[in-house]
């Protein structure tokens, strides 16, 4: 708390009129983060008409966020450790309760609300299988999506070697996946 106080040049009692601990700053900054990954997702959304073409547009609005925001990512990254669901589970000791805990749940719902609505209009609108399972697709587009658009070093450094495109490479990830759940053309 000092240094981030020295960083806003207030003093630390200043800084704790607006945060009551460590965690709760600590919150506010994961959810700036979460909130304009919301908006990009809102936007990314608003235009396609089909549930599959919502789906491609968070998979690419995904993408530009990590690579123009990757302060935040690698914050939202830090939110899914075990300590931090430490901290959410334990959140009733008033010495150490995070204020702004339950706006950050309700950010993670609204965000793979977006995906759940785009999963759920595909299936009403046949660009998607109808055997799908909403929520378990959500769960797993997410892990997909975070795996494609999140390459290690090591990946990285073979797509190089074989002269591959990130770009490339996050298109064809992105045919593949949404082939596995797109409906079969007849």
């Amino acid at each position: 708390m000092d240094d981030i106080a020295a960083d806003l040049e207030l003093s630390k009692t200043t800084l704790y009129l607006y945060f009551k601990n460590k965690a709760s700053l600590y919150f506010a900054v994961v959810i700036k983060g979460e909130v304009i990954l919301l908006d990009i997702f809102k936007d990314a959304v608003k235009n396609e008409k089909t549930g599959l073409g919502k789906i491609k547009s968070i998979i690419l609005a995904y993408y530009d966020y990590i690579q123009v925001y990757s302060d935040y990512y690698r914050l939202n990254l830090s939110t899914r450790s075990p300590r931090f669901m430490k901290m959410l589970e334990n959140n009733e000791d008033n010495e150490t309760k995070i204020e702004n805990a339950e706006e950050y749940i309700e950010l993670k719902k609204d965000l793979l609300g977006i995906l759940t609505e785009a999963i759920s209009l595909g299936i009403k609108d046949g660009t998607l299988r109808k055997d799908l399972d909403p929520i378990q697709t959500v769960m797993f587009l997410g892990s997909a999506i975070e795996d494609m658009v999140l390459l290690s070093p090591i990946n990285q450094l073979l797509l190089e070697t074989y002269e591959i495109t990130t770009k490339g490479y996050l298109q064809h990830s992105i045919d593949m996946l949404l082939q596995g759940i797109a409906r079969k053309k007849e």
